[in-house]
């Protein structure tokens, strides 16, 4: 006998794990202050690894041309930032990348799809590196729930509470097409 009972509705995302809509724009005058209180928070590790040392105009200048607030619904959430590393047409990018020190870590994982996803609709991508330092938790737990390859660690290059820390270098690769 055929049931005609109505299916029953899809589970409802609990709001803790609600995934936002993330846009970005290039850095400018008028995400200042957001950005500056981005920098202020601990942890906040966009292109140095003492960001609550810096000065403002230190920070203005670890801004780049290339850099972009990331935008969750609308909101500032984090920055990042893609260069090319090696020769010119060698398809190699180095992403930074950093959220607001609220943000959840499947927002880090969501985030990086799409700018992975706008990335490979632009250019041809073979790899993509990403570097935290090793006492920074949230970046490395990013980066090893988001299945990314542990490369290795360059030892001895930061300071951190009076003792030589190191860099831990990952990626993902695609084929060459």
């Amino acid at each position: 006998m055929t049931s005609i009972a109505p299916a029953a509705p899809p589970a409802a995302t609990p709001a803790d794990r609600a995934l936002p809509r993330w846009s970005a724009r290039a850095c400018a005058a008028p995400d200042r202050s957001a950005v500056l209180a981005m920098f202020a928070e601990p942890g906040f590790y966009f292109r140095t690894d003492r960001p609550a040392t810096r000065p403002e105009w230190e920070i203005l200048e670890l801004l780049g041309d290339d850099t972009r607030v990331l935008l969750a619904d609308g909101e500032p959430a984090g920055l990042y930032a893609l260069e090319q590393e090696g020769s010119e047409h060698g398809c190699h990018y180095l992403l930074h990348l950093r959220l607001r020190a609220g943000a959840p870590a499947h927002w880090w994982r969501d985030a990086y799809r799409e700018i992975v996803r706008a990335l490979r609709w632009r250019h041809e991508v073979v790899r993509l590196s990403v570097r935290f330092p090793e006492f920074d938790p949230v970046g490395l737990a990013f980066a090893r729930s988001a299945g990314l390859t542990e490369e290795g660690t360059l030892a001895g290059v930061t300071t951190h509470e009076g003792r030589r820390r190191g860099t831990v270098f990952f990626s993902q690769l695609w084929a060459e097409s």
